[in-house]
């Protein structure tokens, strides 16, 4: 399936029109801080320096996301699936993953200081070069931090 560029105000425009389907898009150095979205389907999206700092995601498809150098400061996702979404080079400090799948979710150079991931995995997440909860950086891949 091809990727569609979107822009933040597309996205807000499309979804207040009822709009969920949002696969496969690219968004970009765009702000989302605080927006609140709920069963959106955004299923194989990029996301590239996006601040999506205090976002609250509820029963969202975010499985095989790519998250690319994002601020996800205080994010809430609740109940959301995560499975393999990878998250490179973003801040999660004091996100929150309230009844996620995290199944073979990715964390690569992520800070996770103050974060909770907290939900079920049938396959345990990944790790590699991340600054965990409490502060600590663990160099290397691990499986668990």
């Amino acid at each position: 399936m091809d990727k569609e560029r979107i822009t933040t105000e597309e996205l807000l425009r499309r979804y207040a029109a009822g709009e969920r389907d949002f696969q496969n898009i690219i968004l970009e150095y765009a702000n989302l801080s605080g927006v609140e979205l709920q069963n959106i389907d955004l299923r194989g999206a990029q996301f590239n320096y996006v601040n999506l700092s205090g976002i609250n995601w509820n029963q969202c498809k975010l499985r095989a996301a790519r998250f690319w150098y994002c601020n996800f400061t205080d994010a809430k996702f609740s109940f959301c699936d995560l499975e393999s979404t990878r998250f490179f080079d973003c801040n999660l400090s004091g996100a929150n993953t309230n009844g996620c799948n995290l199944t073979w979710t990715h964390f690569i150079r992520v800070n996770l200081q103050g974060a909770k991931l907290d939900g079920s995995c049938e396959e345990p997440c990944e790790f590699w070069d991340v600054i965990r909860w409490d502060g600590v950086f663990i160099p290397g891949h691990n499986y668990t931090i």
